[in-house]
C-alpha cells in the first residue's frame, strides 16, 4: 500500500511538472525562441517592408477615406520612414534597461516625425480622426490588447 501511494505521488508530481513545461515553463520567449517563432505575433509570418507599407497605407485609406492623391502621398512617407524603422527587435529584448529605454525613444521620435508628415497630408478632419485613432491604439498598448505592428500599427 505505501508502494502505491508513493507511485501515485511521484506520477502526480511527474505530470504536474509536464504540464507546467507545456505552458511555457516561466522560460523568456526572446531567449529561447527566435524572432518570428512560434508564439511571435499571434504566430503569424513576418512581413516584408514592401508588404508593411502597402498594409499600413491601406489601413489609413480606409480609416480615414483619404483619396488617391492623399493615399500616394501617404504611401511615399511609409515607404520613406519604413527604411528607418527598420528594427533589430532580438537586440531590444538582449539590452539592459537603459539601452532599450534609448532605442524606444528613438523609436518614438522616428514615429512622431512620420506622424507629422502624414498630419501634413490630411484635411483638419482626418487629421481629428487620425490623432484620436492613434490615441487609442497607444492606449491599447499600455494595457496590454495590442500589438506593436511597425510603426502606427496597431489590432488588426
Amino acid at each position: 500500500m505505501k508502494k502505491l501511494s508513493l507511485l501515485l505521488i511521484v506520477l502526480f508530481l511527474v505530470a504536474g511538472s509536464t504540464y507546467a513545461q507545456e505552458r511555457g515553463g516561466g522560460a523568456r520567449p526572446s531567449k529561447t525562441m527566435p524572432q518570428g517563432g512560434p508564439g511571435a505575433r499571434g504566430d503569424r509570418p513576418q512581413m516584408n517592408p514592401e508588404e508593411m507599407v502597402k498594409r499600413q497605407t491601406q489601413r489609413l485609406v480606409e480609416e480615414l477615406k483619404l483619396n488617391k492623391d492623399q493615399e500616394t502621398k501617404v504611401q511615399a512617407i511609409n515607404k520613406k520612414y519604413m527604411g528607418k524603422q527598420s528594427f533589430d527587435f532580438a537586440k531590444m529584448r538582449d539590452a539592459s534597461d537603459e539601452e532599450r529605454q534609448k532605442m524606444r525613444d528613438e523609436m518614438m521620435k522616428v514615429q512622431a516625425e512620420r506622424n507629422k508628415e502624414i498630419r501634413a497630408v490630411l484635411t483638419p478632419d482626418q487629421a481629428k480622426t487620425f490623432d484620436e485613432n492613434q490615441k487609442k491604439r497607444e492606449e491599447m498598448r499600455r494595457n496590454g490588447q495590442g500589438r506593436m505592428g511597425g510603426f502606427g500599427g496597431g489590432p488588426q
